[in-house]
């Protein structure tokens, strides 16, 4: 069945202006024009901006991903198998989700002041969740990663640039999982290649985080080591004087 935009917009209750927007974007079909002042859009264009409306107000996924998502929907999956790599990859559990934040409500979050926040940036420190624009926009992981992260080391008198080495270093583990998962897809479908990313975003979630603490603890414990070494050998030649 065709619509006229008000029907559509009707329906979804999406606002008119938002739909041609979203044309404009590719996110929607462009509408069967009848004249100049009259144009049709296809029934279905309702079931879509309700799943671009769910993917945007409850996830905060951007349009660029919400596009991605709908390409996988119109090569015949459902939403639910279409999202599965967004939501392994972006999306924050339900205490940590929220509206995206401006620079000026971040900076009033986190205590940080514009520069700090500028470096933090410059140094990969902090990598915004997404931007509109040119204007960068901020989830709750930003957030904690600026409070309880730069705000404290900055306290401790850390140096920013000397932290740099975290995205150095980040980026060859990310470039190495990518060049893997490249190879455990090639000749799969789509939905095989679906759920295989999302399963190596889960294990690779899990794994940076167990890796890098267990060896940091490795590390600790022969510091420690090495110390309690150090004061037997010293306790040692004291006892042979």
């Amino acid at each position: 069945m065709k619509l006229k935009i008000g029907q559509i917009s009707q329906k979804s209750g999406v606002p008119a202006s938002t739909i041609r927007y979203y044309v404009n974007e590719g996110l929607l079909p462009r509408p069967e024009k009848i004249n100049e002042k009259m144009a049709y859009y296809d029934e279905s264009c309702i079931d879509r901006l309700l799943a671009i409306q769910e993917l945007k107000e409850r996830k905060y996924y951007p349009l660029h991903l919400i596009k991605n998502i709908l390409r996988r929907m119109d090569d015949g999956l459902n939403l639910t198998e279409a999202e599965t790599i967004e939501n392994a990859v972006f999306f924050q559990p339900e205490k940590d989700s929220g509206s995206l934040l401006t620079k000026s409500a971040f900076l009033a979050a986190t205590g940080l002041t514009e520069d700090e926040l500028a470096a933090a940036e410059r140094f990969g420190l902090l990598i915004p969740f997404t931007h509109k624009g040119d204007r960068p926009l901020y989830n709750r992981e930003d957030v904690r990663a600026g409070r309880e992260g730069i705000r404290r080391l900055l306290l401790l008198g850390m140096k920013l640039p000397d932290l740099s080495f975290w995205k150095q270093y980040g980026g060859k583990i990310v470039e190495r999982e990518m060049e893997l998962r490249r190879k455990m897809v090639t000749g799969k479908t789509a939905r095989e290649n679906i759920a295989i990313t999302a399963e190596l975003t889960n294990v690779g979630n899990f794994y940076r985080d167990y890796i890098l603490r267990r060896l940091f603890q490795k590390r600790v414990e022969a510091n420690i080591q090495k110390s309690l070494n150090k004061k037997t050998a010293a306790k040692k030649r004291g006892r042979d004087l």
